[in-house]
């Protein structure tokens, strides 16, 4: 969110275009947003009835993970109302983008990336907790470790 008020994020734009088939109300949900979509990396363009043209993602996203980013952006909007303020429809934006850029389980990591995403973590607002309100970390106990390892 603070990149997003200073301007607009870092794009990649595409070699080749995605065309994504989605659902009519995903469709329009997207091609409504598009502006929105646009401060965030995305490029995209309505490609017939039920698909979209997309030229250019967010540089923290792979181009695998695109496809889903999006869907979940269109699910997003598609339950915000069409009146809805420019900042409530990025910040919905922004986080399900975050969400999909984040590492995933299983993901090998070097100490220093780890050290980073530490250090990043850190210095945001709401560090406990991803954009959607789910924690990314846990406080556990020394009793609560003991116990799950059978000491206590």
């Amino acid at each position: 969110m603070e990149k997003l008020t200073a301007g607009r994020i870092e794009s990649q734009r595409l070699l080749v275009p995605m065309v994504l088939d989605v659902a009519p109300s995903a469709h329009q949900a997207l091609v409504s947003r598009i502006s929105e979509l646009e401060r965030l990396g995305f490029e995209l363009e309505s490609f017939g009835a039920a698909s979209i043209k997309v030229t250019a993602v967010p540089a923290l996203l792979t181009t695998e993970d695109t496809s889903r980013a999006l869907a979940a952006l269109a699910e997003d909007l598609e339950g915000l109302n069409r009146g809805a303020e420019v900042q409530e429809a990025l910040q919905r934006i922004a986080a399900t983008t975050a969400c999909h850029a984040a590492v995933k389980a299983n993901y090998p990591l070097t100490y220093e990336k780890m050290a980073h995403i530490l250090d990043e973590l850190r210095a945001t607002a709401y560090s406990t907790i991803c954009p959607h309100g789910r924690p990314v970390m846990l406080r556990l106990t020394r009793r609560e470790i003991e116990k799950n390892f059978e000491r206590i």
